[in-house]
């Protein structure tokens, strides 16, 4: 188990992998528990919405077919209009005679029958002093009870329909919930109105008609903000959340609890047909199926991480095996083989491979210690023939001697610069005092004077502001030999070369190299300071200074090097920008 778990913090690809495995698996297990979850919240949202759409219809018809008891009001010849039409009289005698009131009977009788869910009808007029009941459940017509429980609302409201709210109205035998409907006579028939108690069984038979395992399921009807009818058979409504519109989603119940509502228009628009249920309840059943997903998708990933592991496991020794064996090979243990005796595919193969590998150097090892041995024997005879610089020196000063000897004063000198000038190249310090760099340039210019004479003026304009900095060495050097081979002019009688130094600003200083020479084109100025920033390749013309220009970059940074620019003459004006630093400076930055 310890090499395990080495193998496993030691190998990044595996913890990627194991990441990303487990990042696409809980992806997964949330996408399959989400689309789980709104799948069962739909089916059952469309449930409870298709069996609202029937108790809205049915709500709705009875609605639209009470009309149909006043059926017999339009019908001349019918002794169901001539007595309605006493008894809405806008002159009504005191009460009807025992053969009236059994006209009255049979009228109400038939009225009642042209819909089986009417349970009562009454009828009130308010210049009567007798108002009657026609009673479903026995068939008997009695006076209007003056504790009618919608007497009030009927005496008060001038509306041509209305829709009264669930009740228990009872004959003085039974008692039974309905919710009434009213409207007053139709214009010219007298005055007053009549009111008809459906029973609530259809409506009940509704909202039960597709089982649904909610609870809190409540299908209800309201009409003026009362309830008309209630699934839950609920006589106190002060706990009823009573949308104000019609609706459909989340919303909170009177006592604060959160809800799932949908609502319609129903009734011509006077009442609102909506069901309620708690948003806990449809959300734990929505879920029922996740944690089932969720188990089946832990034991997934336990069994695949299983199945890794051993795996991993397995190769992770065979990997071993191989991995001591090239540290026995690494130690110069070059006898020692490795085991071809591998499970895993591909790994005998570079076993063999490791061996053959180790037969192959111990082979090479021989041979090369026969080799090395006749080799620094070459060696030890060509360290022996290679001279010293000293010689060179010693050489050099030797021919100077003679040639002063002869009389030859300028030779002599010549020579000694050109000596000094070797010692300059040969072994010095890459970052050297300005003054130095001077001294060396005034040594190599030397040269060119015993060569051009009189011909070449030299000139030096340097601020001593800036003599107390340091600069990487030879990088006038090149400047020098860039004038003397591309622009010192042959047939000018007065040729000159001024090497000019100063501040430039907090950070950095210039020395910049004028002459008079042949100077250059537009575009081949151009062309030239273009490929100063290109690579450096052979180039006859410029590779010294492209050179020089990397070389200062690489050293003080971007904002150095060289440009090249026409001066106010006919030649060229080079510009080198250093930083301001020190020798110390430089010593303590590179210890």
């Amino acid at each position: 188990m310890k090499s395990l778990r080495q193998a496993i913090k030691k190998n990044r690809i595996f913890m990627i992998l194991t990441i990303v495995y487990i990042s696409l698996l809980s992806v997964s297990s949330f996408l399959a528990c989400f689309f789980s979850f709104q799948q069962r919240k739909e089916e059952l949202i469309s449930q409870m919405d298709m069996t609202l759409t029937k108790t809205e219809q049915k709500y709705s018809n009875t609605v639209d077919n009470f009309w149909q008891i006043f059926m017999p009001l339009f019908n001349t010849y019918s002794d169901a209009r001539s007595v309605l039409l006493k008894y809405f009289s806008f002159k009504p005698s005191n009460d009807f005679t025992p053969i009236e009131r059994l006209k009255l009977k049979q009228v109400l009788l038939e009225m009642m029958l042209r819909d089986n869910q009417i349970e009562w009808i009454a009828l009130y007029s308010d210049i009567r002093e007798v108002n009657y009941i026609m009673y479903g459940m026995n068939n008997t017509l009695q006076v209007l009870p003056e504790d009618f429980p919608y007497l009030e609302k009927i005496a008060t409201d001038q509306s041509s329909i209305n829709i009264y709210e669930l009740k228990s109205i009872s004959d003085g035998y039974y008692s039974v919930l309905t919710y009434g409907i009213g409207s007053s006579m139709p214009p010219g028939m007298g005055r007053g109105k009549l009111i008809a108690g459906y029973k609530i069984t259809a409506l009940e038979e509704m909202s039960k008609s597709h089982p649904i395992p909610i609870d809190s399921l409540n299908y209800l009807v309201i009409s003026d903000n009362k309830v008309v009818f209630d699934s839950k058979m609920r006589y106190e409504h002060d706990d009823v959340f009573i949308p104000t519109q019609a609706m459909k989603g989340i919303s909170r119940d009177p006592n604060g609890n959160k809800i799932y509502v949908n609502s319609i228009l129903s009734g011509s628009d006077t009442s609102l047909v909506y069901y309620t249920a708690s948003w806990d309840e449809i959300f734990s059943y929505a879920h029922a199926y996740t944690p089932r997903i969720l188990l089946i998708i832990l034991a997934f990933t336990l069994f695949s991480m299983i199945i890794y592991l051993i795996m991993l496991n397995m190769i992770s020794k065979e990997v071993h095996i191989i991995r001591y064996g090239l540290q026995q090979i690494g130690e110069n243990n070059l006898d020692y083989r490795i085991t071809t005796d591998f499970k895993q595919s591909g790994l005998p193969e570079i076993a063999e491979s490791i061996n053959n590998m180790a037969d192959r150097l111990n082979e090479n090892i021989n041979r090369a210690y026969h080799y090395q041995l006749k080799q620094k024997e070459a060696e030890l005879s060509e360290l022996q023939s290679k001279f010293n610089p000293h010689f060179l020196y010693n050489t050099l000063e030797m021919i100077r001697g003679k040639t002063l000897q002869n009389g030859d004063a300028d030779t002599a000198d010549t020579i000694s610069q050109l000596a000094a000038i070797f010692r300059g190249f040969v072994g010095s310090k890459t970052f050297i005092p300005l003054p130095e760099e001077l001294t060396f340039c005034k040594r190599y210019l030397s040269l060119f004077e015993a060569r051009y004479g009189d011909s070449v003026e030299i000139l030096f304009d340097i601020d001593s502001k800036i003599l107390k900095y340091g600069i990487i060495r030879n990088v006038l050097q090149p400047l020098i030999e860039n004038y003397f081979i591309h622009g010192f002019d042959t047939g000018e009688d007065r040729n000159y070369i001024l090497f000019r130094g100063k501040s430039k600003d907090d950070r950095t200083y210039t020395i910049t190299v004028e002459d008079n020479g042949t100077g250059m084109t537009e575009e081949e100025l151009e062309n030239l300071n273009r490929r100063l920033q290109e690579p450096i390749h052979v180039d006859t013309k410029s590779y010294g200074l492209k050179n020089l220009h990397q070389r200062l970059q690489l050293f003080y940074g971007p904002e150095c090097g060289l440009t090249v620019s026409r001066n106010k003459d006919k030649g060229l004006s080079i510009q080198i920008t250093v930083l301001k630093m020190t020798c110390e400076d430089y010593e303590k930055n590179n210890g």
